[in-house]
C-alpha cells in the first residue's frame, strides 16, 4: 500500500495484556483503567496481539468481501493482500499471526474460566455471574473491533459513506479504548483524502496522532499516521512544514522493518518532489529501485524513484520505473493521496512509451469490475 492508502494499519496493545488487565480489575479494584482493544481473529488492523498489525495493502473487489488474505513477504503480497507486521513495522508470516491469535484466545478464555471459577467457589451464583459480565465484556470489545475490521474492509471496496459511518460508530462509542479511536481517525483521514478533503484528512491525521502519543507502547500505526500527516501537508501547499516534521522525527532513526521503511522512502521523496529537487546519491536510489521492483504494489515508490532518476539526469533508467510504476498503480489511488506523482506520471508517460489512454481504459475496467 502506498502512502495514498495509508491509514489504515493500526496495531494493538498486546492481547493477554487485556486479558490481564480485566483480571486486575477484578481482583484489585482502583486499578488504572488501560482497555485495550477486543480480542478477535478477523481484524486486521487492530486485534493482532503482541502490538503487531495485519495492513491493507490495496484494495479488495467490489462485491461480497472475501475473506482476509495474508501474503507471506511484502514482495509477494498482491494489491489485495494483507500483510503481517510486528512492532517495528517488519512483515511476517501468517503462520506467526495465526499462532499470536491462537495464544489470545487462549489467554482470554484462560482468565474468564479462572475469575468464573474463583468467584463461583467463594461467592456461589453471583460469583458465576462475575465471570459471566467479564466474558459479556470481552464480547463486547470483539464486536467493535469486528466493526472496525468491517469499516476497513468497505474503504477498500471503495464504499466510503459506508464506511465513514462504521468508523465513526466505533470512534463514538461508549468508552472507545484509545487505540481503537487512533485507528478510527487514522482511517477517516484516509477517507478524506480519497475524497482531495486534505483539510478534514489532516484533523484527522492528528487527532489519530493525539491518540497514539498517550499510548506506552511501541506503535508502528503511528509512524504510518505521521508519514500520512507529511504528505497531506504536501498536498495542502505546506511543503515547509512537512520537511520541518519529516526532519525531526528521522532525526530519532530509521525505520526497522520493511513495511515502514517502504512509507519513510515514499514520504521523503514526495517531499523532494513538492521541493522540486533531491540529495540523494545514484547508488541510495538504486538501492531503492531494485527493491520496489521485487514488490508489485510499490507504484507510488518506483513512480517517485523515476522523478528521482530523472532529476539525476538518468532518463533511460527513469522511463523503465516509470513504465513500471503505471503498470501497477491500476486499483490504487494515487491521483487522490499522492496528486503531484500522479501528474508527473501522467504527464511523462508517453515519454516513457506509454499508451497513457489505453491505460485509462484498463483502469476504468477496474473500477467497473
Amino acid at each position: 500500500m502506498s502512502s495514498s492508502d495509508s491509514p489504515r494499519l493500526p496495531p494493538s496493545d498486546k492481547a493477554s495484556d487485556k486479558a490481564s488487565d480485566l483480571s486486575r480489575r477484578e481482583g484489585s479494584p482502583g486499578a488504572e483503567d488501560q482497555s485495550g482493544p477486543p480480542l478477535t481473529d478477523e481484524n486486521p488492523f487492530a486485534l493482532a496481539p503482541r502490538r503487531d498489525v495485519a495492513l491493507a495493502l490495496g484494495h479488495l473487489p467490489v462485491g461480497p468481501a472475501p475473506l482476509m488474505e495474508l501474503a507471506a513477504s511484502l514482495a509477494s503480497a498482491p494489491a489485495r493482500a494483507f500483510v503481517h507486521v510486528d512492532s517495528d513495522g517488519q512483515v511476517r508470516s501468517p503462520a506467526r499471526y495465526k499462532a499470536l491469535q491462537a495464544v489470545s484466545y487462549a489467554a482470554a478464555g484462560s482468565v474468564v474460566a479462572g475469575v468464573t471459577g474463583i468467584y463461583g467457589a467463594l461467592l456461589g451464583p453471583p460469583g458465576i455471574l462475575v465471570g459471566l459480565g467479564l466474558g459479556a465484556y470481552l464480547a463486547w470489545h470483539v464486536r467493535r473491533g469486528r466493526r472496525l475490521q468491517e469499516a476497513v474492509t468497505l474503504l477498500a471496496h471503495d464504499r466510503i459513506d459506508e464506511a465513514e459511518q462504521a468508523l465513526n460508530e466505533v470512534r463514538f462509542s461508549f468508552r472507545c479504548p484509545r487505540p481503537l479511536r487512533a485507528m478510527a481517525e487514522q482511517n477517516l483521514g484516509a477517507i478524506a483524502s480519497r475524497r482531495k478533503d486534505y483539510e478534514a484528512a489532516l484533523e484527522h491525521q492528528r487527532t489519530a496522532l493525539v491518540l497514539y502519543a498517550r499510548l506506552r507502547r511501541k506503535n508502528p500505526m503511528r509512524q504510518l499516521a505521521e508519514y500520512a500527516e507529511e504528505v497531506t501537508l504536501v498536498n495542502l501547499g505546506r511543503t515547509g512544514e512537512a520537511r520541518q516534521r519529516f526532519d525531526a522525527r528521522t532525526a530519532e532513526g530509521l525505520p526497522l522493518g520493511d513495511y515502514l521503511r517502504l512509507q519513510h522512502w515514499i514520504a521523503e521523496l514526495y517531499i523532494h518532489m513538492a521541493e522540486g529537487s533531491h540529495r540523494i546519491d545514484a547508488d541510495e536510489l538504486h538501492a531503492r529501485a531494485r527493491i520496489g521492483l521485487q514488490i508489485s504494489g510499490a507504484a507510488a515508490l518506483l513512480g517517485l524513484l523515476a522523478w528521482a532518476e530523472h532529476e539525476a539526469g538518468d532518463v533511460e533508467f527513469a522511463w523503465h520505473l516509470l513504465r513500471e510504476a503505471l503498470d501497477r498503480r491500476r486499483q490504487l489511488h494515487l491521483r487522490e493521496g499522492l496528486p503531484l506523482l500522479a501528474a508527473w506520471m501522467d504527464a511523462n508517460a508517453e515519454a516513457a512509451g506509454v499508451d497513457l489512454a489505453a491505460l485509462a481504459e484498463l483502469e476504468a475496467a477496474d473500477e467497473v469490475g
